[in-house]
């Protein structure tokens, strides 16, 4: 088994975990994480280069959220650095961890067909 195979293993144990195994639900909230979690990326970047700092706090919460809803621990603490940093008004920490959330998601997103494959979706 491939490093990958083993990650996207242990994100579908997570959210089966959190769904108590059910499969349909399991396979929704991928589908969901995969479709926002990219925007959600795209409008923090944007929101950050045109120093549109509320609206990058404001998505940065949303996504908090969702990866926080879904017990992703990982993508969970690197979005609750940058809403703090955000809350805090620390742009210089902010773009900083903005670049750590923006790789995080990168990889868990990297896992997306290995994740849909090993589900049947």
């Amino acid at each position: 088994m491939t490093a990958s195979h083993s990650s996207a293993l242990r994100y579908i144990e997570i959210i089966q975990s959190k769904t108590k195994h059910n499969q349909q639900l399991t396979s929704t909230i991928f589908n969901k994480l995969f479709e926002e979690l990219p925007e959600q990326i795209s409008i923090i970047a944007s929101a950050l280069k045109l120093q549109r700092y509320r609206l990058a706090q404001d998505t940065a919460h949303k996504l908090h959220g969702s990866v926080s809803f879904c017990d992703l621990d990982e993508l969970r603490q690197a979005a609750q650095l940058l809403e703090n940093c955000l809350a805090k008004k620390n742009y210089s920490s902010a773009n900083f961890a903005f670049a750590d959330l923006q790789k995080k998601i990168g990889n868990f997103l990297d896992h997306q067909q290995i994740i849909f494959d090993l589900l049947g979706a």
